[in-house]
């Protein structure tokens, strides 16, 4: 699972090491303590920036629909797919995929589905 490479992306190691394994969450009396990162955390909840909300949807999804043993809760899956409708998926993804599939050999149905409707 962490090697798969639908779910790496570069990431700036300081925040990614702050977000830990927290739940996603809307935190708007919150700023961002990361400069012109607009990651927000708070209480163990992390409201990641708008940029990145429908990439980290469909990777949860992607995740959780190919390993059994990664599971989301009924409130994290509600959010990925809400994200996942709010910000489609963009070129430069279904690119991406493209390549992770020619290099990984395996598909990722989410990606591939989103791609072929858009």
């Amino acid at each position: 699972m962490q090697s798969d490479l639908y779910n790496l992306f570069p990431a700036i190691g300081s925040v990614n090491a702050m977000r830990s394994n927290y739940s996603f969450a809307m935190l708007p009396n919150e700023q961002s303590d990361f400069g012109s990162c607009a990651v927000k955390i708070d209480n163990r909840k992390v409201e990641p920036p708008v940029s990145s909300r429908g990439r980290i949807a469909r990777t949860y999804l992607y995740m959780e629909d190919t390993y059994s043993r990664y599971k989301m809760s009924n409130q994290q899956r509600q959010f990925m797919n809400a994200w996942d409708k709010q910000f489609p998926v963009s070129a430069w993804e279904c690119k991406a995929a493209q390549r992770i599939q020619r290099i990984q050999g395996n598909v990722n149905h989410i990606l591939n589905t989103r791609c072929n409707q858009s």
